[in-house]
């Protein structure tokens, strides 16, 4: 409860500051609440049916493989409209071997996993098995659960605008009804999980400095340094102390690293702009209550990732560039000709202000249904999908 008022008052502090003469426009269809409603109809019908079934954790199936199992998964997956009627086979089966994993179960199997963002590879294993193994049942309430979401989120929402969907690890632009632009993103780890907020794009930052979070030059640096002050130059960072009213540079080689912990670390490292600064090439930051931003990265391969809960809070993108040229094209009237200019003078943490503001909306939500009618749920990386303890009567 106390994590729900606190999300509330995100978007509703966030949400005041929107013109009220803005117009309301339609919702993109991948998150459309009329088939969001639809795929809770088509769930509570499959609850109501009760053939759900069971499968071994065990189990694995390859394309040829046989197994008395195969029959129960198909009737699975025919209940969940991922493996079409005229393809079912219920009579395809030996005495000996049971059920004869086909091209078109495989590809029924497919379709289950590409809609719970897991690897689609056709191979029936564990963490596929434990995915159907989720009763449509929890399935229901889990809809019902991402439609209070939605509600709340989609609220007076005015277009364009950003949508990130942190289970999804995706970023949309909505334009004009259409998504303009589309990209993987990179979220918080589970122990250091990224928010959802209702906030808008101000800001664009080009060749960004990383000021090191304290935690993280605490736990994860000041170690470093105990055994080398000089990887903070081999880094591109600089140390700093307060003095007075400003910060002033720090030898690191003349602290006694040793001595350092959390409760006396009054200091703070920068890292400069480069080709190795952990915030890329250009950082998007936001108002917020909380440290939260998004910005590019140097680690691109970690967008192959079917499971991307991985950065310390923050949101990396896979399109950081095309991403900042939409944002000072339609936001602030620029040609693609001036802002290769900036971009081309090098300015180190060069800010650029977005004249006209776009809506950002961090969303958290395990299932959705698309355009296409397919119904799409995703890993609760953070806990959020907790069925509430039943009451008994005395």
């Amino acid at each position: 409860m106390a994590r729900f008022l606190f999300f509330l008052s995100l978007f509703l502090a966030a949400g005041a500051g929107y013109g009220q003469e803005q117009q309301v426009v339609q919702q993109p269809p991948a998150y459309s609440r009329t088939h969001l409603l639809q795929a809770i109809s088509q769930y509570k019908a499959i609850t109501e049916a009760g053939k759900w079934h069971i499968l071994p954790d065990t189990l694995l199936l390859r394309p040829g493989d046989s197994s008395r199992f195969v029959l129960q998964l198909q009737e699975n997956l025919l209940l969940t409209g991922d493996l079409p009627p005229a393809l079912y086979k219920p009579a395809a089966f030996s005495d000996t071997l049971g059920g004869l994993y086909t091209p078109a179960i495989t590809a029924a199997v497919r379709n289950f996993q590409q809609r719970h963002g897991l690897m689609a590879d056709g191979v029936l294993g564990p963490i596929t098995i434990a995915a159907l193994n989720v009763p449509p049942a929890y399935r229901l309430w889990q809809l019902q659960q991402n439609l209070f979401r939605r509600d709340t989120a989609f609220a007076d929402l005015t277009q364009p605008y950003v949508i990130i969907n942190l289970p999804d690890y995706t970023l949309q632009v909505i334009d004009s009804n259409r998504t303009v632009l589309q990209m993987r993103v990179i979220v918080g780890k589970p122990e250091l999980e990224t928010f959802p907020v209702r906030s808008e794009l101000t800001t664009v930052v080009l060749h960004p400095y990383w000021y090191l979070p304290t935690s993280i030059a605490v736990e994860e640096i000041v170690p470093l340094l105990r055994r080398n002050p000089g990887y903070l130059a081999s880094k591109r960072m600089k140390l700093e102390r307060l003095s007075g009213d400003r910060w002033a540079r720090v030898n690191p080689w003349r602290v006694n690293w040793h001595n350092i912990n959390s409760s006396n670390f009054n200091y703070r490292i920068v890292q400069l702009q480069g080709s190795d600064n952990e915030l890329g090439q250009v950082k998007f930051p936001f108002p917020n209550i909380l440290p939260q931003y998004l910005h590019d990265t140097p680690d691109k391969a970690y967008f192959d990732y079917p499971h991307r809960a991985l950065s310390h809070g923050c949101i990396r993108l896979e399109k950081p560039v095309e991403f900042a040229y939409y944002l000072l094209e339609r936001g602030s009237g620029y040609t693609t000709e001036k802002v290769d200019r900036l971009w081309k003078k090098f300015k180190p943490n060069h800010y650029l202000a977005v004249h006209e503001p776009l809506p950002l909306l961090i969303v958290y939500l395990t299932a959705w249904a698309n355009a296409d009618m397919q119904v799409q749920f995703r890993d609760d990386i953070y806990g959020y999908d907790v069925l509430p303890p039943l009451t008994q009567e005395k």
